[in-house]
């Protein structure tokens, strides 16, 4: 199973180091044939603690497997290039995997909210900070999943097993990580505040307590190929 390794920049010092890192990086990525799926810069933060504006940057890159992402990871080429930024920012980093839920349901035709210009597509990654009772878990997924359809989204992955590998908390990580993808931010917004995703939304909070970002899908003219490509 393919496995996401997800970066979320917490704190800034100072950003000499990037263009340095930038190629360090992307060569380390190429080497082990991974590859970035996003690097973005708005993440505002729709529910839970933390400020509004949300992490300065979140980027995903994206391996075969979970072995192989660990590998990427704590292999030379990266360590040299995390060496690069150490002085300049703290991000927290962790793995999950990519595993779209069977609870899932295709769009709707005809149903979604009428959003006319283009848009760089969104993701909104959930992650869950504290559980309380899960009983809610079946009643929800079922209202959750067709309000997703209707806005025409589509579950990129709900993962239980996610490391955390660098930042302040590395170890077990959170129970779950879902991250949700529309056409465009405005389409994401309108889902997450809709009358039929509120519906869910009761039905969990009591249950448990989540942080929830949206953030651009829009991969980096930086990056590299992987050799033989």
């Amino acid at each position: 199973m393919k496995a996401w390794v997800i970066f979320e920049r917490i704190k800034e010092r100072n950003l000499d180091f990037v263009e340095k890192y930038r190629i360090a990086a992307a060569s380390s990525v190429a080497e082990h044939h991974g590859k970035y799926l996003t690097v973005s810069f708005q993440n505002p933060l729709v529910e839970g603690p933390g400020p509004i504006a949300g992490p300065k940057m979140i980027a995903i890159k994206e391996f075969v497997s979970r072995q192989a992402a660990e590998q990427w990871f704590d292999s030379p080429e990266y360590k040299a290039a995390r060496k690069l930024r150490e002085g300049g920012v703290t991000n927290r980093a962790m793995i999950i995997d990519v595993t779209p839920p069977s609870y899932a349901l295709r769009q709707q035709s005809g149903t979604t909210p009428a959003i006319s210009q283009p848009s760089v597509p969104a993701w909104i990654i959930f992650e869950r900070l504290e559980e309380r009772s899960l009983d809610f878990v079946p009643e929800y997924r079922k209202v959750a999943a067709a309000s997703v359809a209707r806005f025409g989204g589509q579950y990129q992955t709900v993962s239980f097993q996610n490391q955390v590998i660098e930042g302040p908390d590395i170890g077990e990580g959170p129970n779950m990580i879902s991250i949700i993808g529309f056409g465009s931010r405005r389409l994401a917004t309108a889902w997450f505040n809709s009358p039929e995703y509120n519906k869910a939304l009761e039905i969990r909070r009591a249950g448990v307590t989540n942080r929830a970002v949206i953030i651009d899908v829009i991969p980096p003219d930086y990056a590299a190929k992987s050799p033989g490509n």
